[in-house]
């Protein structure tokens, strides 16, 4: 099985219609998404992951534990970044995350995620533009999807990162796969401008419009 690669854009680049920008060194942005939602990613407190000990809650997780990933099997976690955004520091437009009903995305109980959290999804679709069906997506680009919604964030905004030596897919919650990124997606911008590209294909924002209305299209047929 051959899975998505990336289309070239470098940590620091641009597309040539400036879509997208290098708000960080770890994550290309595209910067119409991110002025309407949180720039972090990451896993919110209680979301479980799939681990060489079963499922674990991402707060209890440690360097060096095993975790299950989608195309090389058990890795061990680098390390765990955690933050804090506190309450009063979220923009009032940006204070929200994106409920996922359980089964929509194979998942067994309902996830909370963040907007620009970065899911794997399956689409005919994708294979017939993209010449394979696996394709990521931000979580706020599947709103109205089979009960996919925004909520209010209402206290502080806790979120866990595992990081891995290369960036993996992990499963999350059952059959989710979210993207969990490589350690050196940390190094300062200017270090990381000369690390491997990101493992997986990043799509420009017209191209995940149109998938995204293809998904709610072939649901409503």
């Amino acid at each position: 099985m051959t899975h998505p690669k990336p289309f070239g854009l470098q940590t620091g680049a641009q597309t040539p219609s400036g879509e997208m920008t290098a708000i960080s060194a770890a994550m290309m942005k595209d910067a119409e998404l991110y002025s309407m939602a949180l720039r972090e990613d990451g896993l919110l407190p209680g979301t479980l992951v799939a681990t060489g000990t079963g499922w674990r809650k991402v707060e209890t997780l440690q360097p060096g534990e095993m975790v299950l990933t989608f195309d090389n099997g058990m890795q061990p976690i680098a390390r765990v970044h955690d933050l804090t955004v506190p309450q009063h520091a979220l923009p009032e437009h940006k204070a929200y995350t994106m409920v996922v009903p359980q089964g929509v995305l194979g998942n067994r109980r309902q996830i909370d995620m963040l907007p620009l959290q970065e899911i794997i999804i399956e689409s005919d679709f994708a294979e017939e533009q993209y010449g394979d069906p696996f394709v990521l997506i931000q979580a706020l680009m599947l709103e109205g999807f089979e009960g996919i919604r925004r909520v209010p964030i209402t206290g502080d905004l806790r979120v866990y990162m595992p990081t891995f030596e290369q960036e993996q897919l992990i499963h999350i919650c059952g059959m989710a796969l979210l993207t969990a990124r490589a350690e050196s997606d940390f190094s300062p911008l200017e270090a990381s401008t000369q690390l491997p590209g990101r493992e997986y294909m990043r799509l420009p924002r017209s191209d995940l419009s149109a998938l995204a209305a293809s998904l709610k299209q072939q649901r409503a047929a």
